[in-house]
């Protein structure tokens, strides 16, 4: 019984930290390289940057909600 708990417990923090990358992700390479990449397909500029600040705030959301639940250490609650 334990040791299925110890799995469960691993796997979580497998889709954690997978989460967490591709949060860095959405923040850091959305504005840039899928700009980039989405420029040379000559897209519209303003669907460009719409399409860039998109990414940014969906990364900086998944990646409060991934902190969120992670406990402060020294903390009670």
């Amino acid at each position: 019984m334990a040791k299925a708990s110890k799995e469960k417990e691993e796997q979580k923090g497998v889709v954690h930290a997978v989460l967490m990358l591709f949060a860095a992700l959405l923040i850091f390479g959305g504005p840039t390289y899928l700009l980039y990449i989405l420029q040379k397909l000559v897209i519209p500029i303003l669907l460009l940057l719409l399409l860039g600040l998109a990414s940014f705030t969906a990364g900086v959301i998944l990646f409060a909600y991934l902190l969120k639940g992670e406990r402060k250490v020294g903390t009670s609650t």
